[in-house]
């Protein structure tokens, strides 16, 4: 049976319509520029990598077959090698037919009026004012190397920081922490918003611990010239270097108006460790940045209380986004409904649609070339299930007495936009 068959217990069909039917604000995903995956193999378009992943982001989910077929009119219903090929192609053929517009396209599909990208700039192929962006932001932390072995987003960050750093003091790297953020900090936060940008973005437990300890001024600066000396630091020095830097970017980006996207609980690396992503950890720094607003992305999970503790902060957020990917709308039903039963206009609509190449990078492995699985169609698998999860939520509310059916109504539109319209500047 195809889920878009499955009638959930307990879900209202006219709530499910009413979200189902909203104009929404993906605050956080990943769209990808047009012509930047790698073409597929026909062969084998579908490649899974070798590492375990929840079972509905695995490649080979039978829900595929549905986002085929809302997407490009997928009608057979099966794997064959042959029938695929075919998919590939009309696929093909809708991008070259769109053009320049076929990001755009995809967002009229289902129902997105803004989605937020992650990007390292503006973008002419996700244009505004459909698309904005919220720039990658860790390379920030990166000054230095650490001693060992780089992971390769490491070392991505490293050339990022060379790169702009450079840019911003050609004379060499500055010489103490303090004209590092002068020189380099300050000034990239001010470009990042002249150019539209909405946010600053952090993969954060991905490379270290959310623990940003108490580091002062005198032993950074220290640290800072040790790093220039000797041209590394160790992995405890790097840590405490990351601690000084992270709490005077997140207050800096805050002047600057840029929302704080953090990652927080579950990641895809097969090494991550979760007790690093507990957003709990990050305490101190929301205390201390009280004028910057974070967003505390995909729920937390496992953290869920948690996350929702941290809601009690009036400068703290969160999303169900990727999480509508890695649980059936039920058990997201149960996370949604956590934060709305709590703090209700804290939560936030958003998808983490993702590319092949943004999970090769989070994983530390080689992109695969997987036509049939981009972004876009797990923004559609994501958008269906965040959808379904919100309705279902909100029915059982209704359900046990805790909302009216007005209620109801503001809190699709909160969820599903309105918060993020107030949120970000210029939504």
């Amino acid at each position: 049976m195809s889920p878009e068959t499955v009638v959930l217990r307990g879900l209202d069909a006219g709530i499910a319509a009413d979200v189902a039917a909203v104009e929404a604000i993906d605050h956080h995903a990943h769209p990808m520029a047009l012509g930047i995956e790698l073409s597929g193999d026909p062969d084998q378009p579908i490649q899974p990598y070798d590492f375990g992943q929840p079972l509905r982001m695995r490649p080979d989910n039978p829900e595929y077959l549905d986002a085929w077929a809302g997407l490009w009119g997928y009608e057979d219903r099966d794997w064959s090698l042959a029938n695929l090929a075919r998919l590939v192609e009309r696929k093909e053929a809708v991008i070259a037919e769109q053009g320049a517009d076929y990001n755009v396209w995809i967002l009229n599909r289902l129902k997105i009026r803004t989605m937020i990208g992650i990007a390292p700039g503006p973008l002419a192929s996700l244009p505004p004012p459909r698309f904005r962006w919220c720039a990658f932001s860790d390379w920030f932390l990166w000054p230095f190397p650490v001693e060992g072995v780089l992971s390769p987003m490491q070392t991505g960050y490293r050339a990022t920081n060379d790169r702009l750093t450079h840019e911003h003091s050609p004379a060499g790297r500055p010489s103490s922490v303090d004209a590092y953020i002068a020189d380099v900090m300050i000034p990239v936060l001010a470009r990042y918003a002249e150019q539209g940008a909405v946010g600053i973005k952090f993969h954060g437990p991905y490379n270290r611990p959310l623990n940003f300890d108490f580091v002062g001024a005198a032993h950074a600066d220290a640290l800072y010239a040790r790093g220039l000396a000797s041209g590394s630091l160790s992995a405890i020095d790097h840590k405490a270097l990351q601690d000084f830097l992270f709490e005077r970017l997140v207050i800096l980006a805050g002047e600057q108006q840029l929302v704080v996207q953090m990652h927080t609980g579950y990641g895809v690396r097969p090494d991550f460790v979760i007790a690093g992503s507990n957003p709990l950890l990050m305490e101190r720094i929301v205390h201390l940045a009280h004028r910057t607003k974070f967003v505390l992305l995909h729920g937390g999970w496992p953290f869920v209380r948690e996350t929702v503790t941290m809601l009690a902060n009036e400068n703290v957020f969160t999303d169900f986004s990727c999480a509508c990917l890695f649980h059936y709308p039920r058990a997201l039903s149960h996370q949604i409904r956590a934060a709305l039963e709590w703090y209700p206009e804290k939560l936030l609509y958003g998808t983490d649609a993702y590319s092949e190449r943004a999970i090769a990078m989070l994983a530390g492995l080689p992109p695969k070339a997987n036509p049939l699985g981009g972004w876009e169609e797990k923004a559609w698998l994501m958008n269906r299930t965040g959808r379904t999860a919100l309705a279902l939520a909100l029915s059982g509310m209704q359900v046990d007495g805790e909302i009216g059916s007005e209620r109801v109504a503001e809190l699709i539109d909160k969820v599903m936009g309105g918060t993020a319209a107030e949120l970000y500047r210029g939504l």
